[in-house]
């Protein structure tokens, strides 16, 4: 699944943050200014486990 967070550049670090605890995020993308919306950054994460043939971490 992949998930776009827009926001300050605080609010995005907390959301990613906070997702991480819940989610296994596979990777994510670099945080971007938006180029007209000041001081808004928007960041991709795709939460879909790595296919490696091992289960949920618990």
């Amino acid at each position: 699944m992949k998930i776009r967070i827009d926001g300050t550049r605080a609010e995005v670090v907390h959301a990613v943050n906070k997702i991480r605890r819940i989610l296994p995020i596979g990777s994510v993308s670099p945080v971007r200014p938006l180029p007209h919306r000041p001081y808004t950054w928007r960041v991709y994460l795709d939460t879909a486990p790595k296919r490696d043939g091992g289960g949920w971490i618990t």
